[in-house]
């Protein structure tokens, strides 16, 4: 199945040029069970077809150690259960003690593009995916605070549309797998719909992050298109 999802990411990477840009995806979920995988955390609406997600969120406040660590938040269709994704978010990138925050698009297992726009701590975003058809999809990331729009058009073959999502992930670094999960301490969605309609409608599964026995990031309960993730392990 494929998903759309909105993501916002904070994952560690050398620099921002192409060549490292590439080595850093926002991958499909990688699950352990029902309501666990090691890489996402938030909701997953299954069923669909899913045509159009939404959320909106603050860019978070990273808290960065001395060795590299990622979180990305995104909105999505498609990933949860399938191959592809067709996803926009951010990316809040650590290194040496570091944040740098970037918005992105993938159409996973395309490598991402970076969006050349200034992004920081605070500014609140809305990331909208729209299915044009099974094959083609318009993104688009706004930045409010800073006053940008960002809108792309995209195509994927075989798109299943069968769920959407809103999304934190813990990136993953090609050649390194999954990176540990920067501490952002809390995420805020709200707004966030499927189909014109709150999330909550579609009753979606709720998404916890688990990797090498310690819990990463819960969501909170879900009213309407408002819920939270929240950081707990590395």
């Amino acid at each position: 199945m494929k998903r759309f999802a909105v993501v916002v990411a904070s994952a560690a990477l050398l620099t921002f040029t192409p060549a490292a840009a590439s080595a850093v995806r926002a991958d499909p979920a990688h699950r352990i069970r029902f309501g666990t995988t090691k890489n996402w955390a938030g909701y997953a609406a299954h069923g669909g077809p899913f045509t159009s997600v939404s959320t909106t969120w603050t860019e978070p406040s990273v808290t960065c150690g001395s060795t590299r660590s990622g979180v990305a938040s995104f909105a999505g269709i498609d990933g949860a259960g399938s191959p592809t994704v067709e996803q926009i978010g951010t990316l809040a990138m650590c290194r040496q003690g570091k944040v740098t925050h970037r918005g992105f698009v993938e159409m996973y297992p395309k490598a991402p593009i970076i969006i050349r726009k200034p992004v920081s701590a605070g500014d609140s975003l809305t990331a909208t995916v729209v299915a044009n058809s099974s094959t083609s999809f318009t993104l688009t990331l706004v930045d409010h605070t800073k006053g940008w729009t960002y809108t792309t058009n995209q195509t994927s073959s075989g798109a299943a549309l069968a769920s959407a999502e809103a999304i934190t992930e813990a990136p993953t670094v090609r050649g390194s797998g999954i990176l540990p999960l920067a501490n952002f301490g809390s995420i805020n969605y709200s707004g966030t719909t499927a189909n014109g309609q709150p999330l909550a409608n579609f009753g979606p599964e709720p998404l916890t992050m688990a990797n090498n026995g310690s819990t990463k990031a819960v969501p909170t309960q879900i009213s309407g298109g408002s819920f939270s993730v929240l950081w707990q392990h590395a």
